[in-house]
This record gives C-alpha cells, sequence and structure tokens, in this order.
C-alpha cells in the first residue's frame, strides 16, 4: 500500500488530534465541576428528606463521573481524592474501582492489589475489578494470570461490553497468541466497524504473527476512521504500527515520513514513536541524525530505559575495525508498534 493523497488529507485532519483530545476533556470536567457545584449548594437549601436524599444520590453519581474524568486528565489524587469521600457500605464496588485505577496509575501497584483483593472477596462477581486486577497484571508482566483474570471479567461481564473481550485480546498478544488474539479482534471490528483501535491492533496481530503487508491495510483502515474521532493512544498506535509495517516491508522512505508524521502529531505521546523514527533514520544510513532523534526522545522521556537501550545499541553501532559480523540493529526495532501497550482502559 502506497502512501498518497488520501493519508495526506488525513494527517491535515488529524494536525491538531492531541490538542483537541485535551480540551474535549478539559470541557468534560468543567462542566461536571459546574455540576458538581451547583447541585451541593442545593443539598444545603434542601429541607425535605426525600429532595436531600435524591440529591445526594445525584451528588455521588458526579462523584464518580468528576472522578473519573479527572483521572482520565492525569489527575489522579484529584480523582481519588473524590471517591476516598465514597461510602464502601453504599459504594464499595465502584469505590474500590475508582480507588485502584487511580492507584495503579500513580504507580502504588502493591497498594492498589491489596485493595482489589479485599474488593474481590466482598464483591467476588464483579466485572470491573477483575478486569483492574488484569490490567494489574498486565502491567507487572504477568500475562498469564491476566489472562485468567479478563476471564473471569468476561464470565461477569453481563451487559456484554467490549471492554474485557478486548483487554483478553491485548493480553493474548503479549503472550504472542495472534491468531487467538485476531479472533477476538476480527468479533470486535464486526460489532463496532467505526471503531479505529480494533483495527489498529488488528493490524498489530498481523506485524507480530509476520504478515507487514495485510499490517498495512489494517492500518490504513484505522487511519481513515481515526481522523473522524481522534484520540492519543489510538493514534500513536496506528503511527507506530504504520512504521512497522513499511520498515518489514524494506519500506524505509515510507517509514522514515510516517515515523516523522507521528512524532509531529504527537510530540510528547510515547517513546515509541521516537524509537521508531531513530530506527528508521538509521536505516536510511543516517545515524547521526538518528541519535540525534532518539537523544530527543530521552530528554524528553527520562526515564523510559528502552529509549535509553535503543540510544546505546545504535552509539555502539560503529564500523567494525576487525570486520566482524554484527546482528542488524533493525531487529531492535521491527515491531515497535507492539510495546505500545499502555493505559488500558475497561
Amino acid at each position: 500500500m502506497q502512501r498518497g493523497t488520501q493519508n495526506t488529507s488525513n494527517r491535515e485532519e488529524v494536525m491538531s488530534a492531541e490538542g483537541l483530545n485535551a480540551t474535549r476533556e478539559s470541557l468534560e470536567v468543567l462542566a461536571l465541576e459546574k455540576e458538581y457545584l451547583n447541585t451541593t449548594k442545593e443539598l444545603r437549601r434542601a429541607k425535605g428528606y426525600l429532595q436531600r436524599r435524591n440529591l445526594q444520590e445525584h451528588i455521588d453519581e458526579l462523584k464518580f463521573e468528576l472522578g473519573w474524568a479527572y483521572m482520565d486528565c492525569g489527575e489522579y489524587e484529584k480523582g481519588m481524592s473524590l471517591y476516598h469521600t465514597l461510602s464502601w457500605r453504599v459504594h464499595g464496588e465502584m469505590k474500590c474501582n475508582g480507588l485502584t485505577r487511580a492507584l495503579t496509575e500513580m504507580g502504588h501497584y502493591g497498594e492498589a492489589r491489596r485493595l482489589l483483593e479485599r474488593g474481590l472477596k466482598e464483591f467476588p462477581e464483579s466485572c470491573a475489578l477483575w478486569t483492574n486486577l488484569g490490567i494489574l497484571h498486565g502491567i507487572l508482566g504477568d500475562h498469564f494470570n491476566a489472562l485468567n483474570c479478563f476471564g473471569a471479567a468476561i464470565k461477569f461481564n453481563h451487559d456484554r461490553s467490549s471492554g474485557p473481550f478486548y483487554n483478553k485480546a491485548l493480553a493474548l498478544m503479549e503472550l504472542e497468541s495472534y491468531t487467538d488474539a485476531a479472533f477476538i479482534i476480527d468479533r470486535l471490528i464486526e460489532e463496532y466497524p467505526e471503531e479505529p483501535k480494533y483495527l489498529a491492533d488488528r493490524g498489530n496481530c498481523a506485524l507480530g504473527a509476520g504478515y507487514p503487508h495485510e499490517a498495512l491495510q489494517y492500518f490504513g483502515k484505522a487511519m481513515a476512521l481515526f481522523s473522524e474521532s481522534p484520540d492519543t493512544h489510538t493514534g500513536i498506535s496506528i503511527y507506530a504500527g504504520f512504521c512497522s509495517a513499511y520498515m518489514g516491508l524494506g519500506m524505509k522512505k515510507e517509514g522514515m515520513e510516517i515515523a516523522l508524521e507521528g512524532l509531529k502529531e504527537f510530540p510528547d505521546g510515547d517513546p515509541v514513536l521516537y524509537q521508531n523514527a531513530g530506527a528508521t533514520f538509521y536505516e536510511m544510513g543516517w545515524r547521526k541524525e538518528a541519535i540525534e532523534i532518539l537523544k530527543e526522545g530521552v530528554k524528553k522521556f527520562p526515564d523510559d530505559e528502552e529509549l535509553k537501550e535503543c540510544l546505546k545499541n545504535i552509539e555502539d553501532d560503529s564500523d567494525d575495525p576487525d570486520d566482524k559480523i554484527k546482528p542488524p540493529i533493525l531487529g531492535l526495532f521491527l515491531l515497535m508498534a507492539l510495546l505500545y501497550k499502555r493505559g488500558r482502559k475497561k
């Protein structure tokens, strides 16, 4: 698949995707904050028991929504503080769900796990809590237990929401069970044909299985839908996947172009975009430029060890005076799209 007019048009349409997402989330938070403040004032003025009870129930609902919206914006402590004010006796399951999401996002994995274990003892059929525990196992690298947790979540997924199925597919991809993952994702694509993230991960399945040409088709379809409903996480996955697929087909120029587009669109998005850009520069024979772009990435993401390792490998990969055979460095980068498995949500 060659990039042409259609891809250029898509690129122009999504040029401000990251900014649009931030604006949309901020507006949602502002609206919820205003409603929460007004309802709290109304509760203070209310006198009748029934009126006060209804208002309190609405306030609790707003705490759930506003706390979750805060976390969507990365304000985990603010979200956690709202969930802390909720009664465990009345809202135990959802309180545990919100608190453990915040703790996990903040890196407090031990505390999150203890709270999830407590929650699942009390709510053993909670789809949300099994999902959160699966996500936590995945972050910690225990993908077999993550898979088991997502299986439990599916068992108790009475409304048949897509989240547990999608998370199971992601866990299978981590375990390199691409055929099984693709089977689930194909069903999700059939049910939600307008959702670009499923097409992007179907492309990642094809990449993992060694079919880069097939992957390009999925990433192309995902990009077309992405321009209509931009989302940072999905956008990064699409750009990273496109780059990996092009490089897998030996299309270095196209891989470099799409890698640079991804960086321009999401400069603060994820280290994987810098890794892919560095790999494509290096494969084009531009070692100096590859080092520069990777250094820029390390400066922006100083805690990312994989990015540092990529930079070190390229810096060390100088001409060998003894003509010793070295493995190609591209092997370090070829499936970088598959590294982008962060920020999973139910």
